[in-house]
C-alpha cells in the first residue's frame, strides 16, 4: 500500500502523512553522506518534532546500509522517502532492488562485541529508531520509524514477512 510516496509496512505505519518528500541517490561511496545531508536539510524546513540530527544520522545508515548490500552498480540510483505522520512520527524508507534481507532479525538485534565495529542498524536503534523492512514489486524498502519523545512506543511491532 503507498501513501504519498511512502511504501507502508503494515503494523508500523497506520498514519497518513501529512508531507512526504522523495529523492534518489546514486550508489556511491557519497550516497550516506548525501541521504544524511539532504535529510538534515528536508527536517530543518519543515515541522518536526524529532532529534533532527538523530533522523540525519539515521537516513544516512539506512543509504549506507543499500548501497553496501544492494549490489547495484554506481551508476544506479537507489529512492529515499521521507513522510512526516500526522502523529508526529518520522518514516525514512530507502528502496532497492534486491528483494531479500537476509537474517533480518539478526541484523537488526545485533549489538558489538567490544571493540568490534558499530554497525549502522545498530546506531540506527540506538537513536531510537524502529526498523522492518517489506519486499515490493521491484526490491525492498527498509524502513526506519522515528517517534517525537511525547509519542509512546507501540508493543509488538516488528517487520513484514513475505
Amino acid at each position: 500500500m503507498e501513501q504519498g510516496g511512502i511504501v507502508a509496512i503494515p503494523g508500523l505505519v497506520h498514519d497518513a502523512p501529512t508531507w512526504t518528500r522523495n529523492d534518489k541517490f546514486r550508489a556511491t561511496c557519497l550516497a550516506a553522506g548525501n541521504a544524511r545531508s539532504y535529510t538534515r536539510l528536508y527536517l530543518t524546513l519543515n515541522h518536526i518534532f524529532v532529534d533532527i540530527e538523530d533522523a540525519a544520522v539515521i537516513g544516512g545508515a539506512l543509504m549506507a546500509n543499500a548501497v553496501m548490500h544492494s549490489g547495484v552498480p554506481e551508476y544506479a540510483e537507489i529512492p529515499m522517502h521521507w513522510a512526516l505522520l500526522q502523529t508526529g512520527e518520522l518514516v525514512i524508507q530507502v528502496q532497492d532492488a534486491r528483494r531479500d534481507f537476509p537474517d533480518f532479525d539478526k541484523a537488526v538485534k545485533w549489538e558489538p562485541a567490544e571493540g568490534e565495529k558499530l554497525r549502522g542498524l545498530w546506531i540506527a536503534r540506538q537513536l531510537g529508531a524502529e526498523i522492518a523492512y517489506a519486499p515490493t514489486e521491484v526490491g525492498k524498502v527498509v524502513q526506519a520509524l522515528i517517534r517525537p519523545p511525547a509519542v509512546p512506543a507501540r508493543a509488538g511491532m516488528g517487520h513484514a514477512d513475505e
